[in-house]
C-alpha cells in the first residue's frame, strides 16, 4: 500500500469525524457525556491531522513511512476507526427536530454503548500517537 492510500484513508476518516463532531455539537441541551464525546472525537481528529501532515512531509523511503502504511491495511486500525465512527454517527447522526429532542432524552440509554465505541476509538488514538512518536526515533 502506498502513502497516497494511507493519506486517502486518513482523509476519509477526517471527513467522517467532522460529520460526527457537527452532529454532537448540534445537540444543544446534551448532557456532559455528549460534550465529552465531542471532545474525544476532536482529539482523535487532531492526531489524524498531524499524522496526515507528517505523511505529506515524509519521503516514502523513510522506515517510519513504511511502518505507518500498516495503519491503512484492510481491517487495520483506520478501517476499525472508520467503523466505530460510522456506528457513532448512526447513534448521534442527522435527525429532524423531534428526533433531536428524543436523542437528548434517550442519551442515558445509549451512553454505555457510546462509551464502548469510544474505547475502540481510543485504541486508534494510541496507535496514531505511537506512530507519530516513532517518527522521532528514526535519524534523518
Amino acid at each position: 500500500m502506498d502513502g497516497l492510500s494511507v493519506a486517502a484513508g486518513i482523509i476519509a476518516v477526517l471527513q467522517l469525524t467532522s460529520r460526527v463532531i457537527t452532529y454532537l455539537n448540534d445537540v444543544k441541551d446534551a448532557p456532559k457525556e455528549c460534550r465529552k464525546c465531542m471532545i474525544e472525537v476532536s482529539n482523535s481528529n487532531t492526531l489524524l491531522l498531524k499524522l496526515n501532515l507528517r505523511l505529506s512531509e515524509s519521503s516514502s523511503q523513510e522506515p517510519w513511512y513504511a511502518e505507518v502504511q500498516a495503519l491503512a491495511a484492510k481491517d487495520g486500525p483506520l478501517d476499525q476507526y472508520m467503523l466505530a465512527l460510522q456506528h457513532l454517527l448512526a447513534k448521534v447522526g442527522p435527525t429532524n427536530k423531534v428526533r433531536k429532542l428524543a436523542k437528548v432524552l434517550t442519551w442515558s440509554f445509549i451512553k454505555e454503548e457510546v462509551a464502548s465505541i469510544f474505547a475502540r476509538m481510543e485504541r486508534l488514538k494510541t496507535i496514531v500517537s505511537i506512530a507519530l512518536e516513532m517518527d522521532h526515533l528514526y535519524v534523518r
